[in-house]
């Protein structure tokens, strides 16, 4: 599906992974990679939470390339 970068701090990259759609939801992975480790989780984002993180510019959207690259 589709992957997104949270924006906030400097010491870590957080990237979000759309992994199975919903009515009203997304099944997400959430991985946070620091200098010294790699942390992933799976949640649940609702489609409203997604949109409004998107609008405001809280995350952005990008491509496994550049996940790669990180």
């Amino acid at each position: 599906m589709k992957d997104f970068r949270i924006q906030g701090s400097e010491d870590c990259t957080t990237y979000v992974s759309l992994v199975e759609e919903f009515n009203d939801s997304y099944k997400v992975v959430i991985k946070k990679t620091g200098e010294s480790s790699t942390k992933e989780k799976t949640e649940m984002l609702s489609k409203h939470l997604l949109e409004l993180c998107i609008r405001t510019g809280y995350m952005s959207e990008v491509n496994q390339a550049q996940m790669q690259m990180s």
